[in-house]
């Protein structure tokens, strides 16, 4: 992973010192630079962009005091006008339109200022894809990262006009701001374009756009080496006394600067891929509802509190792999497992979330592995099905109970997640199924598949009954266990141990 070298981030990124960040004084927001003398429209509105389908349409923008605004826009047929207010600032609402696939145009006009026409404007659904490293890494080539898996057939083929990509720039900011300070443009998805865009959101509008066949907006906003804390808002942290123990001090910066300048649009939802700089803090329950409140927070912010929010639980990754005698790192080391444990745990906790499982696409020795365009498609089938109502398989094998019967166990899954369960590729299935007695000591099991379970035989001298089951239970199992739709098994254990 990535730690950028800065104030806000320490130099370690598997611990969380709250004590080495510093406090940042929030005050209301802001914008930078001196009262407006010309017309002018937020950076967001742009040649290019994708309106958000069937929500109010906002824009905004600044002009001289008390100057009358007139907005146009060619899929409604009347004016909207509106005056600047004392400070310059004025917004106009568009009313809910259709998806368009066809080119639209915005004109701005003020007396005695140049009119501003924003051009090939597309109606469809826009997703704001946030998170750390993994989802800024590129499609592309480009420093640290090596590119996603065939990058450069993948390019050549990337022609979707529908999809419109806009890439935030870092900014980290003490209090909230209501404009981004660093330029930003929208493109049109095509070779040219798309190499340097997170190659996550890619594969998630790609995927949407192609099933939908409607305009796919993406606005990336993420950071390398970012922890959660730096994306919530202070509000939400300071609302919730044990997560602002853990994470209040030097906490928002990034939603300061690169999502509070975004709340006014109106978006279909978020796809979220963070995890790397959090998995070593010390208290994973704190962590799991910093999440939650982020969550809440963000739709708060944004004025659609019931904004889908779909994210990616952390790829099997080992830290000591190089460090082993043979390479691949110590096999039951399990930090990691808790980790993302915490991240499914959120799913309770608020409605309109799921988690794309990707443990059968890591690699060990690569915490940004290049397989990305299944994680893509995964945060792309949640939203298919719950978001756009769609009955498509979304799920893997998730674990529903388990039952022992002397030195046999069978695991069952919920119903409709385990159809077909089949190893990946026609191979013997991995063998990453641990049994524990009353000893509490867990031993690697023989597990088969049988029918839509999974029956473990339990190894020599584990003392009976079987107590406990685990799953892919530790830091680096890439797997194999998967249903009929090639969804890999969520991992899992029965107990709630401290071993």
């Amino acid at each position: 992973m990535i730690v950028k070298k800065h104030w806000l981030y320490p130099v370690l990124a598997l611990l969380v010192l709250a004590g080495c960040r510093k406090d940042l004084k929030v005050v209301p927001v802001t914008d930078k630079g001196t009262l407006a003398t010309t017309l002018s429209v937020s950076s967001l509105f742009q040649n290019n962009m994708v309106v958000q389908r069937d929500k109010p349409t906002n824009i905004w923008g600044q002009a001289p005091a008390h100057t009358q605004v007139t907005v146009n826009v060619s899929w409604s047929p009347a004016a909207i006008i509106t005056s600047s207010d004392a400070l310059g600032n004025w917004k106009v609402t568009v009313s809910a339109a259709a998806a368009n696939t066809s080119a639209q145009n915005i004109t701005i006009k003020a007396p005695g200022n140049s009119t501003i026409i924003i051009s090939n404007v597309l109606i469809g659904d826009v997703w704001i894809c946030s998170g750390q490293s993994n989802m800024v890494m590129p499609v592309d080539t480009m420093a640290p990262f090596k590119g996603v898996l065939n990058y450069v057939s993948e390019i050549a083929a990337a022609n979707y006009p529908m999809i419109r990509m806009l890439t935030v720039q870092e900014d980290i900011e003490p209090s909230p701001i209501a404009s981004l300070n660093k330029p930003v443009s929208w493109s049109v998805c095509s070779p040219v374009t798309v190499g340097r865009t997170s190659a996550v959101a890619y594969y998630f509008a790609r995927k949407l756009t192609t099933t939908l066949n409607v305009p796919i907006g993406i606005i990336v906003s993420a950071v390398n080496g970012s922890y959660c804390q730096d994306w919530a808002n202070v509000e939400a942290i300071e609302n919730d006394p044990n997560v602002a123990n853990n994470y209040l001090a030097g906490s928002s910066g990034l939603y300061n600067g690169m999502i509070n300048p975004l709340i006014n649009l109106s978006i279909k939802g978020f796809a979220w891929y963070q995890g790397e700089n959090n998995q070593g803090d010390p208290s994973l329950p704190a962590y799991t509802q910093l999440n939650a409140d982020l969550v809440k927070g963000w739709r708060t912010k944004f004025n659609q509190p019931e904004l889908p929010f779909y994210y990616v639980q952390l790829t099997p990754f080992a830290a000591d792999y190089n460090s082993t005698t043979p390479p691949g790192g110590n096999p039951l080391s399990d930090y990691l497992a808790y980790f993302r444990e915490a991240q499914s745990n959120m799913r309770p906790l608020l409605a309109n979330t799921g988690m794309a499982v990707t443990m059968d696409v890591g690699d060990p020795a690569n915490h940004h592995p290049p397989n990305k365009e299944p994680v893509g498609e995964r945060l792309a089938l949640l939203a298919l099905n719950y978001t756009y109502g769609q009955s498509v398989p979304c799920l893997g094998p998730q674990y529903a109970s388990f039952s022992a019967n002397q030195a046999t166990v069978t695991i069952n899954f919920v119903q409709g997640t385990a159809n077909g369960l089949t190893a990946g590729g026609n191979v013997a299935l991995k063998q990453y199924f641990f049994v524990a007695g009353p000893d509490h000591v867990f031993r690697q099991g023989q597990a088969a598949i049988s029918g839509n379970t999974i029956v473990i035989t339990a190894p020599p001298g584990t003392p009976l009954p079987v107590k406990a089951v685990r799953y892919a239970f530790t830091n680096a199992p890439v797997t194999d266990l998967q249903n009929s739709a090639g969804l890999p098994a969520e991992p899992f254990r029965t107990d709630n141990w401290s071993n």
